[in-house]
């Protein structure tokens, strides 16, 4: 009986280390960012070193409040000129615009976030599923307002994104995407994932089919998911998670609409920003010149 029993102890012990083995072989696999890419190849890879992923602290969690009592949270990204991009399901709660809106952010000198500036919106498009906001207030770490420190000087001029890159989000992507995600001691880190298919999108006004974005797996989905910002492996900037209202479709809102996005509020004075007017005109510019040597040498 005794012998049995040690036997059945070591058999236990055994599998236990085995099971315990191959946990820590799946997780190497998990973490291997060589790992080959495939379709179906769907799962998340964890990253704790944000030294690679600098975009990490243009990234901003935001609280946002209405007067009904009601808050919402997600996240943003800061841009040139104070100006902050981020999901409209954020910035709309039935038929209510923000009252008041708090963004928190995180320096590469510090690892908690805290808040840093007040904001208020300045354009909605709900059909492109985006919004701008701009800074009304600085904040200290206690969301009180106060005069701009070096620390926020610091934080808008080094880390201000510029999200007019020429190079098709489509060719971006086929090495997974990364975004950021809150761990439990409240400080960000960064996963990567792969796109499932492209989403296209019934425009009524120009009645056709437009193609908006990506569609993501259902496992990034959490607490904090709009407005939340994508990037390749090289720091370039691939799109912002959000909706379309028409379908309520949750897609990642591909750079392009969102270069679209910006560049009609400036045509149209609502976002008169004179760093915004010249890229648009300069980005353009390039995109039409491409499109007629493209059409010349078909011809």
């Amino acid at each position: 009986m005794y012998k049995k029993l040690l036997s059945f102890v070591i058999c236990a012990i055994g599998s236990m280390f085995l099971i315990h083995t191959l946990a820590f072989a799946s997780e190497d696999v998990l973490e291997d960012e060589d790992a080959p890419v495939s379709d179906n190849y769907l799962k998340e890879i964890r990253i704790d070193s944000l030294e690679s992923f600098k975009w990490i602290y243009s990234t901003a969690v935001l609280t946002v409040y209405f007067n009904n009592g009601t808050f919402k949270q997600g996240f943003a990204l800061l841009l040139q000129d104070g100006f902050y991009l981020t999901s409209s399901e954020l910035t709309y709660n039935e038929g209510l615009y923000p009252q008041k809106i708090i963004a928190k952010m995180q320096d590469d000198s510090a690892d908690p976030l805290i808040c840093i500036a007040q904001l208020r919106l300045k354009v909605m498009d709900s059909n492109k599923g985006l919004s701008l906001l701009e800074t009304t207030a600085f904040t200290d770490d206690y969301c009180n307002t106060r005069a701009e420190s070096y620390y926020h000087k610091r934080i808008y001029d080094k880390y201000a994104q510029n999200i007019f890159s020429k190079k098709p989000t489509q060719e971006l992507i086929k090495d997974g995407l990364y975004y950021p995600i809150i761990k439990q001691a409240d400080t960000f880190g960064v996963r990567r994932t792969y796109f499932i298919k492209e989403e296209n999108h019934y425009n009524q006004k120009l009645a056709k089919e437009i193609s908006y974005g990506y569609s993501l797996p259902f496992d990034d989905q959490g607490r904090f998911v709009f407005g939340k910002p994508y990037f390749d492996k090289n720091g370039d900037f691939l799109g912002i998670f959000s909706v379309l209202t028409d379908s309520y479709l949750p897609v990642l809102i591909k750079k392009e609409i969102v270069q679209a996005f910006i560049c009609e509020s400036t045509e149209k004075n609502i976002l008169k920003d004179q760093v915004f007017s010249n890229v648009c005109k300069n980005h353009f510019y390039h995109i039409n010149s491409q499109t007629k040597i493209a059409n010349n040498t078909q011809k």
